[in-house]
């Protein structure tokens, strides 16, 4: 791996907007009689609720596993599965029996990491290519909480039901929801190296299918009863190259249209020829 190098950075921004509540838990630890024994997840310093950039990294490699095939039944665990994105890539490409879905487990160990320690793996995939950050609550976000519910409330308590099929019995359970119309500042960034075949577009792709297999499906818990809706606005790309952190470099801002949605950033990326990771060379 002489010519493994790494090359830049692409900066990609955006607002999750929260189409419906939003529910991602957090510890009920210490809760007392009559509280809340499904809390979100919040800020210990603030006591705002966010989301966390391992909920939202997990979510996209799940859905872009699901999409690309990399998901099979379980034979160790009955009515479970298991991803092949690693299995596959435990033999080169050369011995690999369906080579097609080598290059799908190869893309996506590149991009979320190889997740084994098997060196293989690590030694064909390279070392992770994208960072999400934890999505804080925008400033609009923050004053709206404040305005619409009050000084230090953040949050919303849906209440929900479990009926007993036999008997019709209630059983009631509260559900703390961050409330729909809020919006939270989304950073994901990625990496390209030399290895990456087009300067790291391949990654790119599969970032934006994945911000819109997310949109149609959901982010946090009780997505299949309402919660977790979620779209990506105001998207903004930026190219850092390997110059620009030694001194002498410029950051390239990526034309995406104006409010840009996860839909027009895919779009605007196929239409470019080439990117600015590949002009480098």
């Amino acid at each position: 791996m002489s010519d493994f190098f790494f090359k830049g950075k692409y900066l990609l921004r955006a607002e999750l907007h929260c189409v419906t509540g939003l529910h991602i838990g957090g510890t009920s630890t210490g809760i007392e009689i009559g509280g809340m024994d499904n809390p979100v997840l919040k800020d210990p310093l603030t006591e705002m609720p966010y989301a966390p950039g391992s909920s939202l990294k997990g979510k996209l490699r799940a859905l872009l596993e699901w999409s690309k095939g990399l998901i099979g039944e379980n034979r160790n665990h009955q009515n479970s599965y298991v991803a092949y994105a690693c299995e596959e890539l435990m033999k080169p490409k050369a011995e690999a029996a369906d080579k097609a879905r080598w290059d799908q487990a190869l893309s996506i160990a590149r991009l979320f990491g190889p997740a084994t320690n098997e060196a293989q793996v690590r030694k064909t995939a390279g070392p992770s290519r994208l960072t999400v950050r934890d999505a804080m609550p925008t400033e609009k976000t923050r004053k709206e909480w404040e305005q619409k519910l009050g000084e230090g409330v953040y949050t919303e308590v849906k209440t929900e039901n479990a009926l007993d099929r036999l008997t019709s019995e209630a059983n009631p359970r509260p559900m703390e929801r961050v409330p729909a119309g809020s919006s939270f500042g989304a950073e994901l960034i990625v990496d390209v190296y030399s290895m990456d075949p087009q300067g790291g577009r391949e990654l790119l792709e599969d970032l934006f299918a994945g911000l819109l297999l997310l949109e149609q499906s959901a982010l946090g818990g009780s997505g299949s009863r309402g919660s977790g809706q979620v779209r990506f606005q105001k998207l903004g790309l930026e190219w850092r190259p390997l110059s620009y952190y030694r001194g002498g470099g410029k950051i390239e801002t990526i034309a995406l249209g104006g409010d840009a949605s996860a839909e027009a950033a895919r779009d605007s990326l196929r239409a470019m020829k080439t990117l600015p990771s590949e002009q480098q060379g």
